[in-house]
């Protein structure tokens, strides 16, 4: 005697297998990774948006040459957007009207340094290779 009823020939039909995602591969994170390096500009940052973990990405680098080669573009390109945006905002001010009783009787104009000194402290502005 059996412990359970057979099952019926078709199969059960309300039963849905887990199948787990494939795992992407290596050439897909890494291609991956250099997109978010391009759009964040951080080792730490992309690693994290692609799902690795942040000393793998710099393993990847240490042992794949164009990999190195591939980040440093990026991180160059990175660093000039920065140094144009800055540029733009010390040439361009942001200004804003000064009222009094409803009139307007100036104006003051704010560039923003925060930018600046995000980049004076940058490795590469200081003359060090990372």
């Amino acid at each position: 005697m059996p412990y359970s009823e057979p099952p019926p020939p078709g199969g059960y039909p309300d039963v849905q297998w887990h199948v787990p995602p494939k795992r992407p591969s290596l050439a897909r994170r890494k291609r991956d990774f250099l997109r978010h390096l391009l759009r964040w500009g951080s080792m730490s940052e992309a690693a994290a948006r692609t799902g690795v973990d942040r000393r793998t990405a710099h393993r990847w680098r240490a042992e794949d040459e164009a990999f190195d080669q591939a980040c440093r573009e990026r991180l160059t390109l990175r660093r000039q957007k920065i140094v144009l945006a800055a540029i733009d905002r010390m040439e361009n001010p942001k200004t804003r009207p000064v009222l009094y009783r409803g009139r307007q009787i100036g104006h003051l104009g704010r560039a923003n340094d925060r930018i600046v000194a995000a980049l004076m402290w940058s490795t590469e502005v200081l003359g060090r290779e990372k």
